[in-house]
């Protein structure tokens, strides 16, 4: 294909369009890398669904006013999660910088760039470097810095963002304690993949393999890290109906209850998203500036501990050499308290799972193979667990029975 210098309406919604496909891709990979500022593994998801709801919205669309207006119109209707809405920002300084021409080229872009930063630092109450901000900074720097052709212009944003992506972890002691770069910056750097692919035609980056890479293991370092942060139970968010003019306000009010505080939109409708442990409070003050709508409230320390279960599982234990046994017991268990406790009793394996991570009947298959008996013994301790638990006996040579 040819190479463009210059992109118009049809060529954004194609960025836009590739863009999601790639997160849709990544979506998994980007989820294990999110440990701030709550380890709940959703980030790559809710980037995901955000621009679902934006590709939702360019249908029927034409011309740069029309497209541009659609994308901050569905980016800011559809964000999910502190990721989703910051990325919303993004998304609505990139089209705010493309709306007023027929087609953009380089030096519109790297304006846009630079428009997308400064709309997603407003709109966080308490910017935090070594996050999404900071990559989007960077790549809005080397963009700035770029002269010559619209490929030239993403290949530097590209290699700015990349080298502020690895070094979020030098910024962030909590990404180091885990081993990972933020995960927010990771899937802002698709963007610039789609803006390249559009441009030039070059293949989107292959998505890590999620069973081969590296399990983050939760280490008390890790847990002490995020107390300044993740001790705040509930992630609530709403859009809010008020004037403009009660916004600041607002934002106060809700600066002494919470954190990861993010509140974006305008002309009388705003998205907004924090971290509390007092969800009466987050709802009233939006009664006092007007009227919220579509409510959600998330308990984050049971998506935390989920997370922490689906992390467990598949971090590989030093299992010692078991001796061969007449009957072994595999134990189904969430948590290190009761996994000790089990190790204590002789069962020979353990199964990370419980009421909300059930674990699969490869997991259970696994544990069974290994476990140093012919006949073993499941103990699911949850009844959800029990259909799986039971395939085990028809995929194994050895007797296997389900308490």
């Amino acid at each position: 294909m040819a190479t463009l210098e210059r992109l118009g309406p049809d060529d954004l919604k194609a960025v836009v369009t590739t863009y999601r496909d790639a997160l849709r891709a990544h979506q998994a990979p980007i989820n294990r890398l999110n440990v701030y500022p709550v380890p709940d593994g959703d980030t790559g998801t809710n980037m995901a669904l955000t621009l679902e709801s934006v590709v939702a919205g360019l249908d029927g669309t034409s011309g740069m006013p029309d497209v541009c207006q659609a994308i901050s119109r569905g980016s800011l209707m559809g964000a999910r999660g502190n990721s989703g809405v910051i990325l919303s920002q993004i998304l609505r300084g990139i089209a705010d910088g493309c709306r007023e021409h027929a087609d953009v080229g380089a030096p519109e872009l790297a304006k846009a760039l630079s428009s997308a930063s400064d709309a997603a630092y407003a709109a966080v109450m308490r910017p935090v470097e070594g996050t999404i901000l900071t990559v989007v900074k960077a790549a809005a720097g080397g963009a700035a810095t770029s002269e010559g052709s619209l490929c030239g212009m993403f290949d530097a944003a590209k290699a700015a963002g990349a080298t502020a992506l690895a070094n979020t972890p030098e910024q962030l002691p909590v990404l180091k304690q885990a081993g990972v770069v933020d995960a927010g910056g990771a899937g802002f750097q698709l963007l610039l993949d789609a803006f390249l692919h559009v441009v030039d035609g070059r293949p989107l980056p292959e998505p890590e393999d999620v069973e081969s890479a590296p399990a983050i293991e939760y280490t008390p370092e890790i847990d002490a890290a995020h107390d300044s942060v993740s001790d705040l139970r509930y992630e609530v968010m709403y859009f809010l109906e008020a004037p403009d003019e009660t916004v600041p306000h607002f934002k106060n009010v809700w600066a002494g209850i919470g954190d990861s505080i993010v509140v974006v939109g305008g002309d009388g409708l705003w998205n907004c998203h924090i971290h509390t442990d007092d969800i009466g409070a987050a709802v009233e003050a939006a009664l006092d500036a007007g009227r919220p709508r579509n409510i959600r409230v998330t308990d984050l320390l049971e998506q935390v501990e989920e997370e922490r279960w689906v992390r467990e599982a598949a971090v590989p234990e030093d299992e010692p050499d078991l001796e061969p046994v007449p009957t072994a017991v595999v134990a189904v268990a969430t948590g290190e308290g009761i996994r000790r406790i089990f190790r204590s009793l002789g069962v020979q394996q353990i199964v990370s799972g419980g009421q909300s991570m059930n674990p699969s009947t490869e997991q259970l298959l696994t544990a069974v193979q290994a476990a140093p008996a012919d006949e073993v013994v499941i103990l699911p301790n949850n009844k959800n667990i029990i259909p799986v638990a039971e395939q085990v006996d028809t995929l194994t040579d050895k007797t296997v029975r389900v308490v």
